[in-house]
């Protein structure tokens, strides 16, 4: 990694999210556990996961931050501590936590590891993030709800290290202290259960407390959707929040596709490098590649949300709900490569004759069509389904782990680029 460019941290809701971060050149991703996470439908891993995720990413010379970051009640201790034993032996190259009791128990059960604040601790002052680091934390991950200059003053007066989300989904509320899921789903957002209740359909409603006024809501034939914030998205920001010190960029997303993973790291990887090596001009000159990209990989929009210094107003919302209108969908990966082939594995079915673009890291991409569709024997497929195997004939850069997406219209990813 060059050393004036910051980490970038991506989302490994499972094992195949981990290979797919790795392969697009992050730097470090974090996950969950099977208990204890703030994801708990992400996948997550069970400890032989974990021990394999880390040997692999080890190999590469990559890093593994492990989130233990509920905001547990007494009965979760006990079971907490048990975890924080068996990352001691595991030894991940850092461990998520979110309050003071989990503080205490991961100082106790695993003094050799690297201790981060998540999120959910809400830093979002100088004076806070020096009472954390004086507890023994390695990292701070600062509030989400700061704005460029206030990460900047924070990474010069916090005393440590920070992290900072650049990228994903955000929460209405202050993070994880929304509680709509729990009296409304029986889901405990505090446990990583959030149902996502700021993402659901609603009607125009009158409170009680206040006769003969509605809550006058912009809506169109499939309801409305006021509390569906757009993702966050900081490449727009992206040379002042370089210029900030801070140390890690943090990706959203561990509940996310493989498409999503892959081509989010790779665009803030590419961004970032050239800024590094200070190329602005042709980082400014690819930013509208940059953001085309992104939104193929996402559907709920984008803004920057409080990063920009000013309060999100109605256009860092989807009052129509968040769907996208584009026909950039995963399809799978490559699992093998030679001269004049590469074999796909599908997650998703494919048609004869579909048009696919074969995308890898660099910002590379590759027009392809399944023309005939093939199995790996060379067999005629009147459909492949997700499971399958199929041969894309032709001479291809692309090596295994590339993504593979449908296609219904020319790419704006730069193809020279390698």
């Amino acid at each position: 990694m060059n050393r004036s460019r910051p980490e970038i941290l991506a989302p490994a809701g499972t094992p195949d999210k981990l290979k797919t971060a790795l392969h697009f050149g992050a730097d470090a991703v974090y996950l969950g556990l099977r208990q204890y996470s703030m994801r708990k439908f992400a996948g997550n891993f069970d400890f032989d996961q974990l021990e394999w995720g880390l040997a692999y990413a080890h190999e590469r010379g990559r890093k593994v931050y492990v989130a233990v970051n509920i905001q547990p009640f007494d009965g979760d201790l006990d079971g907490i501590e048990a975890t924080f034993k068996t990352l001691a032996h595991l030894r991940p190259d850092g461990i998520i936590i979110a309050e003071a009791g989990g503080l205490e128990l991961a100082r106790r059960a695993c003094p050799d590891v690297d201790l981060h604040l998540s999120t959910q601790a809400n830093v979002t002052n100088a004076a806070a993030a020096r009472f954390w680091f004086a507890q023994g934390l390695r990292r701070i991950i600062a509030a989400r709800e700061l704005s460029v200059e206030q990460l900047a003053a924070l990474a010069r007066d916090a005393g440590g290290e920070l992290e900072a989300f650049v990228h994903g989904a955000v929460c209405i509320a202050y993070s994880g202290r929304c509680l709509l899921s729990l009296y409304w789903a029986g889901r405990d957002p505090r446990d990583g259960a959030c149902a996502q209740g700021c993402r659901w359909q609603y009607r125009e409603i009158e409170d009680a407390r206040r006769p003969n006024q509605a809550n006058r809501v912009e809506e169109d034939d499939r309801g409305t959707y006021f509390f569906d914030a757009k993702d966050l998205c900081g490449l727009p920001l992206l040379e002042s929040i370089l210029a900030t010190g801070v140390r890690s960029l943090k990706i959203e997303g561990r509940t996310r596709s493989e498409h999503y993973v892959g081509t989010t790291v790779d665009v803030y990887l590419h961004a970032t490098e050239l800024l590094a090596q200070g190329d602005v001009a042709e980082f400014r000159r690819r930013q509208p590649d940059y953001l085309t990209e992104l939104a193929r990989a996402s559907h709920r929009g984008f803004s920057t949300h409080f990063l920009s210094g000013a309060e999100p107003g109605p256009e860092a919302y989807n009052p129509q709900g968040s769907y996208r209108d584009n026909k950039f969908d995963f399809l799978g990966r490559v699992v093998a490569h030679a001269d004049d082939h590469v074999d796909v594995a599908l997650r998703n079915p494919v048609e004869p004759g579909a048009s696919v673009e074969l995308r890898d890291h660099g910002m590379q991409c590759e027009a392809a069509t399944a023309t005939p569709l093939l199995s790996v024997e060379g067999k005629t497929l009147e459909r492949a389904r997700s499971g399958d195997i199929i041969r894309l004939e032709g001479r291809f850069r692309a090596q295994p782990g590339a993504l593979v997406r449908s296609s219904p219209q020319p790419s704006t990813v730069d193809k020279d680029d390698a």
